[in-house]
């Protein structure tokens, strides 16, 4: 009876123990003192003594004057031991971005979680932070401000010909990659007009980048200048500056790319091996069609045919009518001039 008793008191304990706890833990990266346009993370750990049946509800976050991006479906898995309980939850991030140099408020978070063994959605409330964002020195105000942890610039000339003659055309192209900050962060280098060259900027390709396993690691921004030359000379495609401010080292940084110096001839000596004109002219004469006498007369004759078919198959059934009306006229014509058959034989035919 007793071990009856022992096996019952072990089914029914999951019943008599309480509900899971839920747990949420929130961290300002890399801290409550940050510059302007360099990215912040708000580290949201959602924990629980049991597991998790599915992914964490998290709300909206917005901050008036910063850039918010919310945590995507990406997420760490962690375990750690609060008071001597182990504890096991998902981690999220929320990349915060600011625009002006003010104090920031985040408010608390409600978050919602299905731990197992729970009977309905638990909900927990994270801790309100704040943090600072200052305008970091060495930048005027209205300038641009780029806040990475990294700056990589480079640059690619290609060109239509070479050496280059009046109405040829060059491409250059400047990709600009920073570790650390959002890819809409990155400006367009300065363009200046150069006499001689007529300049067509391209449309910018700008795209993330992240580690490969979904993580957001930066931004990068490819920009391409096209060049037609107009007048011969010497020409210098000028130098790009970049000023930066390093998020790591807390300092001001400048990447910069060298000029490119061009030179184009007045007149193109450039003879194509196969003539473009006579090509074109091959390929109208290819075009044409090529019929010969027979097969027109052959043409004509279907034509022909098919018309006669489609008259007689519309009148055929008009000559019967037309046939009776002029036999009939024909009787009464011969009857008004008293006119005699020519066979006698057949004088029933007037009556």
């Amino acid at each position: 009876m007793n071990r009856y008793a022992l096996l019952g008191l072990l089914f029914c304990a999951p019943l008599w123990a309480g509900e899971p706890q839920l747990k949420v833990q929130v961290q300002l990266l890399p801290g409550p003192q940050v510059v302007v346009g360099e990215q912040v993370q708000l580290q949201v750990d959602v924990l629980t003594d049991t597991w998790f049946t599915a992914a964490a509800s998290l709300p909206a976050l917005q901050l008036p004057g910063a850039r918010v991006d919310a945590p995507g479906g990406e997420s760490e898995h962690l375990t750690q031991v609060i008071d001597g309980q182990t504890f096991f939850g998902m981690r999220y991030r929320y990349r915060i971005t600011p625009n002006v140099a003010q104090d920031f408020n985040v408010p608390s978070l409600t978050i919602s979680a299905q731990p197992g063994q729970a009977s309905a959605p638990l909900i927990a409330h994270s801790t309100p932070l704040a943090f600072k964002a200052s305008r970091p020195p060495g930048f005027a105000p209205g300038e641009h401000l780029l806040v990475a942890a990294d700056v990589r610039l480079a640059q690619q000339l290609s060109t239509s010909a070479s050496p280059l003659h009046v109405g040829d055309s060059l491409t250059r192209t400047v990709t600009l990659q920073a570790d650390n900050t959002p890819a809409l962060s990155l400006a367009a280098p300065p363009q200046v007009t150069i006499q001689g060259l007529r300049a067509y900027p391209q449309a910018p390709m700008i795209s993330n980048l992240d580690n490969g396993r979904g993580t957001l690691t930066g931004g990068q921004r490819v920009d391409r200048w096209v060049y037609r030359i107009e007048q011969a000379g010497h020409y210098q495609l000028p130098a790009i500056r970049v000023k930066w401010w390093d998020s790591r080292n807390h300092r001001l940084q400048v990447a910069q790319l060298p000029a490119i110096n061009v030179e184009a001839l007045a007149g193109s000596t450039y003879a194509p091996t196969f003539s473009i004109a006579q090509d074109l002219k091959d390929l109208g004469q290819h075009s044409r069609w090529q019929l010969s006498r027979h097969a027109l007369a052959w043409s004509a004759a279907l034509v022909l045919l098919a018309l006669a078919g489609y008259l007689l198959r519309v009148l055929w059934p008009r000559v019967p009518p037309l046939w009776r009306r002029a036999w009939t006229t024909l009787r009464w014509t011969c009857r008004q001039l008293r006119l005699q058959p020519l066979n006698p034989r057949r004088e029933k035919d007037f009556p």
